[in-house]
C-alpha cells in the first residue's frame, strides 16, 4: 500500500487557512443572518404582546364599568350607566345596557301605578275580598273582609273555615262551592257570594268574594212594589170603573114598577158585561197568584211523546227533527207550562197554524229547545223589555208570561233566549245537564 505524502509548503498552509477561514466566515455570515431573523421576530413579538396587554388593560377597564352597570341592574336601580369616558371598543354594549335600563325603570314605574291602582281598588271595595292557598289558609284579605268576618282585626295566615266559624251559612256556602245569593248573618241581610279558583305559581289558590246587596234589594223591592201596586191598581180600575158604572144603571133600572122587554134586555146585557169584567180580572189576579207560587222544580225524566202530544192537543205547530235520545231531568209539568205560555204568545201575536215550529237539539252536556213562529218578530224596544215584570203590550196582558218562563228556566239553572230570526220570533231553552256539574268544591280546611 502506498503512502501518499503530502508536503506542506507556506503556499498550501495559506490556502488551508484561507478556505478554513471562508468557510467559517461563510457560516458565521450564515448564523449572523438567523440571529437578525431571530431578533426580529424578538422584536414583533415584543411589540404585539405589548400591543396586547395594553388593548386588554384597557378593555379590562370597560368590562368593569359594564359590570358595576350590571351589578346596579342586579340590585333594580336603573338610575346607573357606565363611565362614558373609559368606553370605546363596548360602547354599543353600553348604549344597549343603557337602554335596557330605560326600558326596565319604564316598565318598573308602570308596574308601580298599577300595582297602587290594584292595591286602591282593593283596599276601598266594598266588597268582602279573601284569597286562600290550596290548604285554605288566608293570604289577604281587604278592610271590609275584616270588618265584616273579624271586627276589624286582621286574620291574614288563619283558616279560613275558622275565621268563618260564627258565620254558618257562608261557611256552608263555601265548603259546597255554591255562588249567588245568601243570607250572611242577619236574615234580612243579603250577600252575593262568587268563587273563583285560579293556579299561582302552580298551586291552587281561591279567591272569595262577597257583595253586600242588602241596600240594592231593599230599594229594587220597593221598586217592585210601587210598580205592582200602579199595575194591579190600573187594571182593578179598568174593570170596577164599568163594573160600577153598569150596576148604577141596572139599580136604575130596577127601580122601574115594570120592566119592558128592552129595559130586561138591557138588564141581561149589563150582568153578562159585568159577569164577563169580573172573570177578567179573576183571570188578571190568578195569574199573579201563581206566579208568586211557583213550587220548587221536581226533577224527573220528561216523556217527550207525551209532552208533544198533550202541547198540540192546545196549540198547533210542527216538529221538526226528532225527539230527544237521552234522559233529561226536567220537571215536567212546569216545561209544559212554559212551552204553552210561548206557544200562546205566538198565537196572539198572529202566527199561522203551520208556521211554528218546535226543534230539539241535545249534546251531552245540555238540552236546546227552539220555538219559531211566522208572526214578524218583536220591535227593538219589545225585545229588551220583553223578560222584565209586569211589561206588556197586550190590552188584557199581565206582563208576567215571559217573566213565569224565565224563573222556570232559572229554577232549572238554564237559560231562556230571544231573538228576531226571520219570518218571526225565535224563544230558545236551554236546560244543562245537570246544575251540579258547574259546582266546585273549594278547600277551606
Amino acid at each position: 500500500m502506498a503512502l501518499l505524502r503530502l508536503k506542506l509548503t507556506r503556499a498550501r498552509l495559506y490556502g488551508i487557512c484561507a478556505l478554513l477561514f471562508g468557510g467559517f466566515a461563510v457560516l458565521l455570515w450564515q448564523l449572523t443572518q438567523q440571529y437578525v431573523v431571530f431578533a426580529g421576530y424578538a422584536a414583533l413579538v415584543l411589540l404585539l404582546w405589548l400591543s396586547l396587554r395594553g388593548y386588554l388593560r384597557q378593555l379590562d377597564t370597560e368590562v368593569m364599568a359594564l359590570n358595576l352597570q350590571a351589578d346596579s341592574l342586579r340590585d333594580q336601580s336603573f338610575n346607573f350607566s357606565a363611565n362614558r369616558a373609559v368606553l370605546r371598543e363596548l360602547t354599543p354594549l353600553a348604549d344597549a345596557l343603557n337602554q335596557m335600563s330605560a326600558e326596565l325603570a319604564q316598565q318598573r314605574a308602570t308596574l308601580y301605578q298599577r300595582e297602587l291602582l290594584l292595591d286602591t281598588v282593593l283596599q276601598t271595595n266594598p266588597s268582602a275580598l279573601v284569597l286562600t292557598d290550596e290548604q285554605g289558609r288566608v293570604l289577604f284579605s281587604n278592610p271590609a273582609a275584616r270588618h265584616l268576618l273579624s271586627g276589624g282585626r286582621r286574620f291574614d295566615g288563619s283558616y279560613f273555615a275558622e275565621v268563618l266559624a260564627d258565620w254558618p251559612e257562608l261557611q256552608q256556602a263555601c265548603l259546597s262551592g255554591s255562588q249567588g245569593l245568601i243570607h250572611a248573618g242577619d236574615a234580612q241581610n243579603v250577600w252575593h257570594l262568587s268563587v273563583s279558583p285560579f293556579r299561582l305559581n302552580q298551586r291552587e289558590h281561591w279567591l272569595y268574594q262577597l257583595k253586600p246587596m242588602t241596600l240594592e234589594f231593599k230599594l229594587e223591592e220597593i221598586k217592585a212594589w210601587k210598580k205592582l201596586i200602579r199595575v194591579i191598581g190600573h187594571e182593578l180600575n179598568n174593570s170596577l170603573a164599568p163594573m160600577s158604572s153598569l150596576a148604577f144603571s141596572g139599580a136604575r133600572l130596577l127601580q122601574k114598577p115594570a120592566l119592558s122587554a128592552d129595559d130586561q134586555t138591557q138588564l141581561a146585557q149589563m150582568f153578562a158585561v159585568i159577569g164577563e169584567r169580573a172573570a177578567q180580572l179573576n183571570q188578571f189576579l190568578q195569574a199573579y197568584l201563581n206566579f208568586a207560587k211557583l213550587p220548587p222544580p221536581q226533577p224527573a225524566p220528561v216523556q217527550f211523546s207525551s209532552l208533544i202530544n198533550s202541547l198540540q192537543n192546545q196549540y198547533e205547530f210542527e216538529l221538526v227533527g226528532d225527539l230527544p235520545q237521552q234522559s233529561w231531568l226536567i220537571d215536567q209539568a212546569q216545561l209544559t207550562q212554559l212551552l204553552l205560555n210561548v206557544l200562546k204568545n205566538a198565537q196572539e201575536a198572529g202566527a199561522s197554524s203551520n208556521g211554528t215550529t218546535v226543534c230539539f237539539r241535545e249534546s251531552p252536556q245540555q238540552l236546546v229547545l227552539e220555538v219559531q213562529d211566522d208572526a214578524g218578530g218583536l220591535s227593538d224596544e219589545v225585545l229588551q223589555f220583553a223578560l222584565v215584570p209586569f211589561y206588556t203590550t197586550k190590552p188584557q196582558g199581565s206582563g208576567i208570561g215571559l217573566t213565569l218562563c224565565r224563573d222556570i228556566m232559572a229554577s232549572h239553572g238554564g237559560n231562556l233566549e230571544l231573538f228576531n230570526q226571520p219570518p218571526g220570533l225565535l224563544v230558545r231553552l236551554i236546560f244543562p245537564r245537570s246544575p251540579a256539574d258547574t259546582t266546585f268544591k273549594p278547600a277551606i280546611v
